[in-house]
Protein backbone atom coordinates (compact mmCIF):
# COMPACT_ATOMS: atom_id res chain seq x y z
CA UNK A 1 0.00 0.00 0.00
CA UNK A 2 1.38 3.41 -0.41
CA UNK A 3 1.27 5.93 1.43
CA UNK A 4 0.04 9.27 0.11
CA UNK A 5 2.40 12.21 0.35
CA UNK A 6 2.28 15.65 -0.71
CA UNK A 7 3.87 16.50 -3.97
CA UNK A 8 6.92 18.11 -2.04
CA UNK A 9 7.06 15.70 -0.07
CA UNK A 10 6.93 12.51 -3.20
CA UNK A 11 9.98 14.63 -4.54
CA UNK A 12 12.16 14.45 -1.66
CA UNK A 13 12.05 10.79 -0.82
CA UNK A 14 12.02 9.86 -4.23
CA UNK A 15 15.32 11.76 -4.52
CA UNK A 16 16.65 10.84 -1.10
CA UNK A 17 16.16 6.86 -2.28
CA UNK A 18 16.78 7.36 -5.74
CA UNK A 19 18.03 4.24 -8.07
CA UNK A 20 17.96 4.77 -12.12
CA UNK A 21 18.12 1.16 -12.46
CA UNK A 22 15.16 -0.82 -11.01
CA UNK A 23 15.74 -4.68 -10.40
CA UNK A 24 15.87 -7.00 -13.73
CA UNK A 25 13.57 -9.02 -13.14
CA UNK A 26 10.78 -6.10 -13.69
CA UNK A 27 11.13 -7.04 -17.56
CA UNK A 28 9.05 -10.23 -18.34
CA UNK A 29 10.73 -12.63 -20.99
CA UNK A 30 10.32 -11.79 -24.12
CA UNK A 31 7.66 -13.98 -26.19
CA UNK A 32 10.19 -15.63 -28.52
CA UNK A 33 9.45 -19.64 -28.51
CA UNK A 34 12.75 -21.77 -27.64
CA UNK A 35 12.40 -24.23 -30.54
CA UNK A 36 13.24 -23.12 -34.00
CA UNK A 37 12.58 -25.23 -36.72
CA UNK A 38 15.45 -25.53 -39.27
CA UNK A 39 14.82 -26.71 -42.83
CA UNK A 40 17.28 -27.02 -45.13
CA UNK A 41 16.78 -26.35 -49.26
CA UNK A 42 19.11 -29.51 -50.83
CA UNK A 43 19.30 -28.12 -54.22
CA UNK A 44 22.14 -29.87 -56.29
CA UNK A 45 23.81 -27.22 -58.24
CA UNK A 46 26.87 -27.14 -60.63
CA UNK A 47 29.79 -27.62 -58.69
CA UNK A 48 33.47 -27.11 -60.36
CA UNK A 49 31.52 -27.73 -63.43
CA UNK A 50 30.59 -31.43 -63.53
CA UNK A 51 26.30 -32.08 -63.78
CA UNK A 52 24.75 -32.90 -60.65
CA UNK A 53 23.19 -36.13 -59.52
CA UNK A 54 20.52 -37.98 -57.63
CA UNK A 55 23.16 -38.92 -55.20
CA UNK A 56 24.37 -35.59 -54.29
CA UNK A 57 20.59 -34.94 -53.03
CA UNK A 58 21.44 -38.18 -50.96
CA UNK A 59 24.61 -37.17 -49.47
CA UNK A 60 23.47 -33.31 -48.73
CA UNK A 61 20.30 -34.50 -47.21
CA UNK A 62 21.87 -37.18 -45.33
CA UNK A 63 24.73 -34.79 -43.65
CA UNK A 64 22.01 -32.00 -42.81
CA UNK A 65 19.69 -34.80 -41.16
CA UNK A 66 22.72 -35.81 -39.63
CA UNK A 67 23.09 -32.66 -37.94
CA UNK A 68 20.04 -31.72 -36.88
CA UNK A 69 17.96 -30.35 -39.63
CA UNK A 70 14.36 -31.36 -38.96
CA UNK A 71 13.36 -31.31 -42.42
CA UNK A 72 14.65 -31.31 -46.48
CA UNK A 73 12.91 -29.19 -49.12
CA UNK A 74 14.18 -31.30 -52.42
CA UNK A 75 13.31 -29.17 -55.56
CA UNK A 76 14.73 -30.92 -59.28
CA UNK A 77 13.89 -27.77 -61.20
CA UNK A 78 16.67 -27.45 -63.81
CA UNK A 79 19.05 -29.82 -62.43
CA UNK A 80 21.05 -31.77 -64.75
CA UNK A 81 22.57 -35.57 -64.02
CA UNK A 82 26.10 -37.00 -65.89
CA UNK A 83 23.63 -38.80 -68.33
CA UNK A 84 22.26 -35.17 -69.65
CA UNK A 85 18.88 -35.77 -68.25
CA UNK A 86 16.70 -33.29 -67.25
CA UNK A 87 15.98 -34.27 -63.77
CA UNK A 88 12.56 -32.30 -63.90
CA UNK A 89 11.41 -33.84 -66.94
CA UNK A 90 13.04 -36.64 -68.03
CA UNK A 91 12.21 -38.65 -64.91
CA UNK A 92 8.68 -38.90 -63.35
CA UNK A 93 9.11 -37.43 -60.09
CA UNK A 94 7.79 -40.02 -57.57
CA UNK A 95 10.40 -42.32 -59.56
CA UNK A 96 13.32 -39.56 -59.16
CA UNK A 97 12.00 -38.40 -55.44
CA UNK A 98 11.95 -42.12 -54.24
CA UNK A 99 15.61 -42.83 -55.53
CA UNK A 100 16.17 -40.04 -53.08
CA UNK A 101 14.04 -40.72 -50.32
CA UNK A 102 14.48 -44.51 -50.32
CA UNK A 103 17.76 -44.24 -48.82
CA UNK A 104 17.32 -41.62 -46.48
CA UNK A 105 14.04 -43.33 -45.65
CA UNK A 106 16.17 -46.47 -44.45
CA UNK A 107 18.97 -44.76 -42.60
CA UNK A 108 16.63 -42.04 -40.67
CA UNK A 109 13.14 -43.37 -40.53
CA UNK A 110 10.72 -40.59 -39.77
CA UNK A 111 13.17 -38.58 -37.99
CA UNK A 112 13.01 -36.15 -40.56
CA UNK A 113 9.95 -33.86 -42.63
CA UNK A 114 10.12 -34.52 -46.49
CA UNK A 115 9.50 -31.39 -48.12
CA UNK A 116 8.95 -31.67 -52.14
CA UNK A 117 8.39 -29.66 -54.98
CA UNK A 118 5.41 -30.13 -57.12
CA UNK A 119 5.65 -27.89 -60.01
CA UNK A 120 7.57 -30.14 -62.23
CA UNK A 121 5.43 -32.02 -65.01
CA UNK A 122 4.09 -32.10 -68.76
CA UNK A 123 0.71 -32.45 -66.73
CA UNK A 124 -1.09 -31.84 -63.31
CA UNK A 125 -1.80 -34.69 -62.24
CA UNK A 126 2.19 -35.56 -62.54
CA UNK A 127 3.04 -32.45 -60.94
CA UNK A 128 0.74 -33.55 -57.91
CA UNK A 129 1.92 -37.35 -57.99
CA UNK A 130 4.62 -36.73 -54.96
CA UNK A 131 2.08 -35.66 -52.99
CA UNK A 132 -0.63 -38.08 -54.37
CA UNK A 133 1.20 -41.27 -54.07
CA UNK A 134 2.28 -39.84 -50.27
CA UNK A 135 6.04 -38.89 -50.64
CA UNK A 136 5.90 -35.37 -49.42
CA UNK A 137 4.62 -34.37 -45.98
CA UNK A 138 4.17 -30.91 -46.89
CA UNK A 139 4.82 -28.79 -50.03
CA UNK A 140 5.34 -25.42 -50.86
CA UNK A 141 3.39 -23.42 -53.59
CA UNK A 142 3.67 -19.63 -54.64
CA UNK A 143 0.73 -18.28 -54.05
CA UNK A 144 1.41 -15.74 -56.95
CA UNK A 145 1.56 -18.34 -58.94
CA UNK A 146 -1.10 -19.10 -61.97
CA UNK A 147 -4.46 -19.44 -60.63
CA UNK A 148 -5.38 -22.09 -62.90
CA UNK A 149 -2.74 -24.05 -61.20
CA UNK A 150 -2.10 -22.38 -57.52
CA UNK A 151 -5.66 -22.96 -56.26
CA UNK A 152 -6.11 -26.72 -57.47
CA UNK A 153 -2.33 -27.53 -55.98
CA UNK A 154 -3.55 -26.32 -52.65
CA UNK A 155 -7.00 -28.07 -52.79
CA UNK A 156 -4.82 -31.62 -54.28
CA UNK A 157 -2.77 -30.74 -51.23
CA UNK A 158 -5.18 -30.45 -48.40
CA UNK A 159 -7.10 -33.77 -49.83
CA UNK A 160 -4.17 -35.53 -49.87
CA UNK A 161 -3.11 -34.72 -46.24
CA UNK A 162 0.01 -33.08 -47.16
CA UNK A 163 0.22 -29.78 -45.42
CA UNK A 164 0.76 -26.60 -48.25
CA UNK A 165 3.23 -24.43 -47.71
CA UNK A 166 2.24 -20.70 -48.66
CA UNK A 167 5.22 -19.63 -50.67
CA UNK A 168 5.58 -15.61 -50.73
CA UNK A 169 8.04 -13.51 -52.02
CA UNK A 170 6.46 -10.00 -51.66
CA UNK A 171 3.72 -8.23 -49.67
CA UNK A 172 1.28 -8.56 -52.61
CA UNK A 173 1.44 -12.29 -52.53
CA UNK A 174 0.06 -12.35 -49.13
CA UNK A 175 -2.87 -10.18 -50.08
CA UNK A 176 -3.42 -12.59 -52.73
CA UNK A 177 -3.16 -15.72 -50.58
CA UNK A 178 -5.09 -14.06 -48.00
CA UNK A 179 -8.48 -13.65 -51.24
CA UNK A 180 -7.93 -16.77 -53.11
CA UNK A 181 -7.12 -19.49 -50.61
CA UNK A 182 -7.77 -18.21 -47.13
CA UNK A 183 -10.98 -16.23 -47.34
CA UNK A 184 -12.39 -18.53 -49.46
CA UNK A 185 -11.81 -21.55 -46.97
CA UNK A 186 -9.32 -23.25 -48.96
CA UNK A 187 -6.08 -23.04 -46.87
CA UNK A 188 -6.37 -25.16 -43.63
CA UNK A 189 -5.70 -23.96 -40.18
CA UNK A 190 -2.81 -24.07 -38.91
CA UNK A 191 -1.55 -21.31 -41.76
CA UNK A 192 1.97 -22.47 -42.62
CA UNK A 193 3.79 -19.73 -44.80
CA UNK A 194 7.41 -19.34 -46.19
CA UNK A 195 8.71 -16.26 -46.89
CA UNK A 196 11.59 -16.00 -49.56
CA UNK A 197 12.21 -12.47 -50.86
CA UNK A 198 14.89 -10.73 -51.96
CA UNK A 199 16.20 -12.98 -54.99
CA UNK A 200 17.21 -11.42 -58.45
CA UNK A 201 14.21 -11.92 -61.26
CA UNK A 202 15.95 -11.49 -65.06
CA UNK A 203 12.17 -9.97 -66.22
CA UNK A 204 10.20 -7.39 -65.74
CA UNK A 205 7.00 -9.78 -65.28
CA UNK A 206 7.39 -12.97 -63.66
CA UNK A 207 5.08 -15.75 -61.87
CA UNK A 208 7.19 -15.16 -58.73
CA UNK A 209 6.87 -11.13 -57.37
CA UNK A 210 10.58 -10.12 -57.50
CA UNK A 211 11.49 -7.61 -54.64
CA UNK A 212 14.84 -5.44 -54.42
CA UNK A 213 16.76 -5.64 -51.31
CA UNK A 214 19.92 -3.17 -51.83
CA UNK A 215 20.91 -3.64 -48.17
CA UNK A 216 20.78 -4.64 -44.15
CA UNK A 217 17.75 -1.75 -44.04
CA UNK A 218 15.96 -3.21 -47.14
CA UNK A 219 16.32 -6.77 -45.88
CA UNK A 220 14.41 -5.71 -42.51
CA UNK A 221 12.00 -3.25 -43.82
CA UNK A 222 10.83 -6.06 -45.75
CA UNK A 223 10.71 -8.53 -43.28
CA UNK A 224 9.03 -6.87 -40.72
CA UNK A 225 6.61 -5.51 -43.34
CA UNK A 226 5.78 -9.18 -44.79
CA UNK A 227 5.61 -10.55 -41.17
CA UNK A 228 3.11 -7.87 -39.80
CA UNK A 229 0.68 -8.52 -42.64
CA UNK A 230 0.81 -12.30 -42.55
CA UNK A 231 0.42 -12.29 -38.61
CA UNK A 232 -2.29 -9.63 -39.02
CA UNK A 233 -4.11 -12.46 -41.16
CA UNK A 234 -3.44 -14.63 -38.31
CA UNK A 235 -1.54 -14.60 -35.55
CA UNK A 236 -0.47 -18.05 -34.60
CA UNK A 237 0.17 -18.91 -38.19
CA UNK A 238 3.34 -20.68 -38.95
CA UNK A 239 5.84 -18.76 -40.79
CA UNK A 240 9.17 -19.98 -41.78
CA UNK A 241 12.15 -17.52 -43.64
CA UNK A 242 15.00 -17.98 -46.12
CA UNK A 243 18.08 -17.34 -46.35
CA UNK A 244 17.71 -16.21 -49.83
CA UNK A 245 19.83 -13.73 -52.46
CA UNK A 246 22.54 -11.83 -51.17
CA UNK A 247 20.59 -11.43 -47.20
CA UNK A 248 22.13 -14.98 -47.42
CA UNK A 249 22.59 -15.89 -43.04
CA UNK A 250 22.16 -12.11 -42.29
CA UNK A 251 18.13 -12.47 -42.27
CA UNK A 252 18.25 -15.81 -40.99
CA UNK A 253 19.76 -13.93 -37.91
CA UNK A 254 16.96 -11.51 -38.00
CA UNK A 255 14.58 -14.07 -38.52
CA UNK A 256 15.80 -15.72 -35.50
CA UNK A 257 15.87 -12.86 -32.91
CA UNK A 258 11.64 -12.33 -34.18
CA UNK A 259 11.14 -15.95 -33.14
CA UNK A 260 10.32 -17.22 -36.44
CA UNK A 261 11.83 -20.22 -37.87
CA UNK A 262 14.19 -20.67 -40.81
CA UNK A 263 15.11 -22.49 -44.34
CA UNK A 264 18.74 -22.74 -45.05
CA UNK A 265 20.59 -24.05 -48.01
CA UNK A 266 22.26 -23.80 -51.29
CA UNK A 267 18.84 -23.91 -53.34
CA UNK A 268 18.79 -19.95 -52.59
CA UNK A 269 21.47 -18.74 -51.28
CA UNK A 270 25.25 -18.35 -53.20
CA UNK A 271 27.10 -16.46 -50.85
CA UNK A 272 28.21 -16.71 -47.12
CA UNK A 273 27.97 -12.87 -46.59
CA UNK A 274 25.99 -9.98 -48.22
CA UNK A 275 29.15 -7.79 -48.21
CA UNK A 276 31.29 -10.41 -49.90
CA UNK A 277 31.63 -12.85 -52.34
CA UNK A 278 32.60 -16.06 -50.40
CA UNK A 279 30.48 -18.53 -51.94
CA UNK A 280 29.00 -21.21 -49.73
CA UNK A 281 30.71 -24.92 -49.47
CA UNK A 282 28.00 -26.58 -49.05
CA UNK A 283 24.29 -27.40 -47.32
CA UNK A 284 25.86 -28.81 -44.46
CA UNK A 285 27.79 -25.65 -43.69
CA UNK A 286 24.80 -23.28 -44.32
CA UNK A 287 23.09 -25.49 -41.52
CA UNK A 288 26.05 -25.44 -38.90
CA UNK A 289 25.97 -21.85 -38.99
CA UNK A 290 22.21 -21.47 -38.94
CA UNK A 291 22.52 -23.96 -35.76
CA UNK A 292 24.85 -21.40 -34.82
CA UNK A 293 23.03 -18.53 -34.78
CA UNK A 294 20.06 -19.95 -33.22
CA UNK A 295 22.78 -21.12 -29.75
CA UNK A 296 23.75 -17.43 -29.61
CA UNK A 297 20.32 -16.61 -29.37
CA UNK A 298 18.87 -18.99 -27.26
CA UNK A 299 17.26 -20.96 -29.34
CA UNK A 300 17.42 -24.96 -30.14
CA UNK A 301 16.47 -26.87 -32.77
CA UNK A 302 13.04 -28.72 -33.40
CA UNK A 303 13.11 -32.19 -33.95
CA UNK A 304 11.07 -33.31 -36.57
CA UNK A 305 7.97 -34.24 -34.67
CA UNK A 306 8.30 -31.02 -32.81
CA UNK A 307 7.97 -29.46 -36.72
CA UNK A 308 5.07 -31.35 -37.43
CA UNK A 309 3.13 -30.29 -34.66
CA UNK A 310 4.05 -27.06 -34.79
CA UNK A 311 2.20 -26.99 -38.82
CA UNK A 312 -0.40 -29.54 -37.61
CA UNK A 313 0.92 -32.73 -38.68
CA UNK A 314 0.71 -35.53 -36.91
CA UNK A 315 3.82 -37.41 -35.35
CA UNK A 316 5.63 -39.91 -36.75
Amino acid sequence: MIKPLSLFEAATKEMETYRFICDASVQPCWDIPRKIAINTAVAARMENGEPSSIQHYVDAATSVIEAGACGVHIDFSGVVDAQGRRLDRDIPPVDAYTMVLEPLRKRFGNDFVVNLNVLNGATFDICVSPAREGLAEVAPCAAGHPDDFMIPAIQAMEEFGVKPEVVVHSSGEIELAKRKLIDTGILKKPYNWIILFGLPFDCGRTINSGTWVRNTQDMARHLFLMVDQVKGIDPDCHITVCAAGRASLFVTTLATMMGLHIRVGTEDSAYKFPGRDDPVGSNLEMFLMAREIAALHGREPASANEYRKMIGKPER
